[in-house]
Parts: structure tokens; sequence; C-alpha cells
């Protein structure tokens, strides 16, 4: 047994690394498949937007999950704050073995801030404490609070349970208007 096990480690050792790195022998990839996806812009929340990819190093190259991406990209900007938010359709370059390397271009544009909350349907005792306010950044994740939290609020007092959230954005400003309707 150890003949063998000595045998394999001369195998391994045996094999010469090529002198110059013209002499290596190529990477192989098969036709279409994605070596890498590049995401291409400034300031971007690199780690959040890269969990959104449905297109992976290794998957074959589909126009169908490349659509899907640029749409996620763009919801996923929008969703922290950047509304004018942009995404380019992925560029697709290809190696001389066919495969290829996928670049998103990313113009983020402006963070939203909050100018304006204003709440229709509902009376200011009945409200309660805002939980988003003037200057803070337009996230999804904060306008649902703020609905969650007047809904509830509203609940506890027997009033219609549903809210609604309209956005009244100013691109020149970089500032939105929360409208919360609770008239429904």
């Amino acid at each position: 047994m150890l003949g063998v096990c000595a045998a394999v480690a001369a195998v391994v050792v045996v094999r010469e690394l090529p002198e110059r790195l013209a002499d290596a022998e190529p990477h192989t990839s098969r036709p279409q498949e994605v070596q890498s996806v590049a995401l291409e812009g400034r300031d971007l929340p690199v780690a959040a937007l890269r969990s959104v990819l449905v297109t992976h190093t290794g998957d074959l190259l589909d126009s169908t999950k490349l659509t899907t991406d640029r749409t996620a990209l763009e919801a996923a900007l929008v969703s922290s704050g950047y509304l004018a938010a942009k995404v380019q359709s992925a560029q697709v370059l290809f190696d001389a073995a066919g495969g290829a390397y996928v670049t998103f271009a990313l113009t983020p544009g402006s963070l939203f801030h909050v100018r304006e909350v204003t709440v229709t349907g509902a009376q200011a005792s009945e409200t309660g404490i805002m939980t988003i306010g003037r200057g803070d950044v337009v996230r999804s994740d904060r306008l649902e609070q703020a609905r969650d939290a007047l809904t509830t609020r509203l609940a506890s007092r027997g009033k219609p349970e549903h809210v609604s959230v309209r956005l009244v954005s100013d691109a020149r400003t970089s500032t939105a208007d929360i409208v919360l309707d609770a008239s429904n």
C-alpha cells in the first residue's frame, strides 16, 4: 500500500512547471460559460447588489437570467434610496475558448432623502409617532416600517387596517415626499 502512495506522489512531483507563462496550458472553459460577473460603477453597495444576481460564475450564459439580473440590480438600488438609478443591459465579451465575461454598468445617481411626510385619511391624534421623517434616506424597508407602524396604530384604535404608501420624488433636489394614505 505504501508503495502505491509513493508512486502517486512521484507522479504529482514529476510534473514540471512551464518556464514561461506563454507555455502554460490555457484555462479551458465551455463555450458560453460565465467566467465572471462584474458591476461597474462608483460608490455601490456591492455585497447587496451581488446578492440579487441569478447569474454566477460557472453558469451557462442565459439572456433571460441577464435581463432578470438587470431588473433586480435596478430594484435593489431603488430600494436602497437611489430612486433615479439606471442599470444598462449586460455587456458580454467572449475569450478565445468561448468563455463569457459579463459586465453590468450601474449609475446609481443621487441618494434621495425625505422632504416631507403626510398622512391622509386619519386624524393626527390617531397616527402616533412617525418612524420616518425629514432627512431620512428613502429606503423601501423604512417605508414599509412606517406603513406597518401606522397600520398597527390605527388598528389599535379600531380604524381601517389598510395603509398605502405613495412617493412623489423630485430628481432636481434628490428628495421625495411620502404620503401614507389610510383613507381606504
